[in-house]
């Protein structure tokens, strides 16, 4: 009988698990992280003990961890986060500087020795890009401006960690000169060929791996393994490689197709790697020790770090919304804390009981993201509210968001044009109808609002949630509505609202699927296209047809388009 590996049951039952606890989130509409994370503690020693070899899924769950970093490395543009460089350095220096000395007192203070305090404080200083990246580019909120401050603090947080990483590994690095330029040398000798690289030779290998799909996607995921080697070599991790290599990657022309080709393996690893989040939870846990610091690891996470984050922005001029989604969305611990952990654990610098401790809480705090993240716009309402009467509005709080709040005078806007969304689509329609009538774009994306600016064309800043712009654009006095934005839930929640402040508003929007134009339809919008049947010009005909005759272009046979849309929509549901 040939006696199969451990390792392949193993792998087996995690992947099996996470797919089964992944399917049980989607149908009761929780995030899947929850699923896999959830599916750990089932195979776990918390629960059924189905899996023989930590070890060999500690291996794999670090080659997750690397993936995701890589993956994260290839998406970072710091040309994007340049413009705030003062605010998410400084900032995100600041924050972590404040979290690591407070832990590091407090754990003291309980006892622990200088290393094991210094560890726990970096642990809880870290946040996760990996989570945030991932529910923000779900949302369709990336290029936002409040996701752009979030990946930036988050950033800085990453490129601490991997100098913080190797140093808490040798606390002597410091005091040794030899030792300290030895790592010097390797932290700018990381950088340096990652600079190398961009510019001189992975430009050249991915063109030429380009004109083979199966080359091109060994060469980028040969990339990884790269520089997780040159890392490991100069006594970093690998997962300090990968993200280094990801930092690499992402600057060349074939970048966006190179991170296409890495999603499923890296999603796979992924899988791997917050299924052995959950099963490295033990009983263990529920020690005196772990019971005192629980709490106040928890405190920190959930109400310190976001408070520091919530001032440092609010204080830098992005308002008061803008600074609690940042905070809130910060408000979880980091791959890197887990790493922190690990490493800190095997090593014999952090006790079992304040490791089991630390990964309960990278646990709970990773959960918790997306519900902290969908309901920062409530927080932010309630503080208002709560505050209303002994706060007044400071306009030193809100300076870096002047010039996108900026709009024509209420007496200027009358039979204007509301675009919500200034993506390519948006932006087409704002400069042909340019000369048609006032135009005012509300988009969340900075960049795009510049563009346009310098264009002569008003457009103003609006996070996904915000009530209050729609108010200050005088939706009643418009003469047309075009939602162009691709968040289906949203464009059908604006198109009820324009109706209600505004019922005459002639409502134009698109949709990528039958089952949302029927939606946006029922939604009593006027006129929806979609681009994959009639094309995006269409839409622009419409509009322009509408401004010229006063008159909706009601599709021919309406009662028969109403009824054909109808069975799209069942067709493409059961698809689905």
């Amino acid at each position: 009988m040939i006696e199969t590996p451990v390792l392949l049951f193993d792998l087996g039952f995690v992947i099996l698990a996470g797919t089964v606890f992944a399917f049980l989130a989607k149908i009761l509409k929780q995030p899947v992280i929850v699923g896999y994370i959830v599916a750990g503690i089932v195979l776990g020693p918390i629960g059924f003990q189905l899996i023989r070899d930590y070890a060999n899924i500690g291996v794999l769950s670090e080659l997750g961890i690397a993936f995701l970093l890589f993956a994260i490395g290839m998406q970072i543009d710091f040309s994007k986060l340049w413009k705030f460089k003062k605010t998410i350095i400084l900032g995100g220096l600041a924050q972590i500087g404040i979290t690591a000395c407070v832990v590091a007192i407090i754990m003291q203070f309980f006892g622990s020795g200088f290393i094991e305090s210094v560890y726990i404080g970096f642990i809880m200083a870290f946040s996760s890009t990996a989570i945030v990246v991932k529910i923000l580019s779900d949302a369709r909120r990336l290029n936002s401006l409040e996701a752009k401050l979030v990946i930036g603090y988050a950033l800085v947080q990453d490129i601490v960690a991997v100098i913080v990483l190797p140093l808490l590994a040798n606390p002597e690095t410091i005091l040794r000169f030899n030792m300290l330029g030895f790592f010097l040398f390797g932290i700018f000798a990381l950088f340096a060929l990652a600079f190398v690289f961009s510019k001189k030779i992975f430009p050249k290998i991915m063109e030429f791996s380009a004109k083979s799909s199966e080359l091109f996607y060994l060469a980028t995921i040969s990339s990884c393994f790269l520089f997780m080697f040159i890392a490991n070599s100069l006594g970093f991790s690998i997962a300090v490689g990968a993200f280094i290599g990801g930092l690499a990657l992402a600057k060349v022309s074939f970048s966006s197709e190179a991170l296409s080709r890495i999603e499923h393996i890296r999603d796979l690893f992924a899988t791997v790697f917050f299924v052995s989040l959950g099963l490295q939870l033990s009983l263990s846990f529920f020690s005196p020790q772990s019971l005192v610091f629980f709490p106040i690891m928890l405190a920190i996470v959930f109400i310190l770090n976001p408070v520091i984050l919530y001032f440092i922005t609010l204080y830098s001029g992005f308002g008061k919304k803008i600074a609690w989604f940042v905070g809130l969305s910060l408000a979880q611990a980091s791959e890197f804390s887990f790493i922190l952990a690990r490493q800190g654990f095997s090593g014999g610098q952090i006790s079992e009981a304040l490791y089991n401790t630390a990964i309960w809480v990278i646990l709970i705090s990773m959960i918790a993201t997306p519900y902290l993240i969908n309901s920062s716009e409530k927080v932010s309402g309630f503080f208002q509210k709560l505050f209303r009467n002994i706060e007044k509005r400071n306009p030193f709080y809100e300076r870096k968001l002047k010039k996108f709040t900026e709009l024509p005078s209420a007496g200027e806007l009358k039979n204007h044009i509301v675009i919500a969304g200034g993506g390519v689509f948006g932006s087409g329609i704002a400069n042909a109808l340019r000369d048609s009538a006032k135009i005012i774009v509300v988009d969340h994306d900075p960049e795009v609002l510049e563009t346009l600016n310098s264009k002569k064309i008003s457009a103003v800043y609006a996070s996904k949630t915000n009530d209050e712009i729609w108010e200050k654009i005088c939706l009643e006095n418009a003469k047309a509505f075009v939602i162009t934005m691709p968040d289906a839930n949203l464009a059908i929640k604006l198109v009820k609202k324009a109706k209600k402040m505004n019922p005459r508003l002639a409502v134009f929007a698109r949709a990528h699927y039958f089952k949302d134009a029927l939606e946006l339809y029922n939604a009593k919008a006027d006129f929806v296209v979609m681009p994959v049947v009639l094309g995006g010009n269409t839409c622009l005909e419409a509009i322009q047809n509408y401004l010229e005759t006063g008159k909706i272009q009601e599709p021919a046979l309406r009662e028969e388009f109403m009824r054909v849309l109808k069975e799209k929509a069942e067709e493409e549901q059961q698809q689905h």
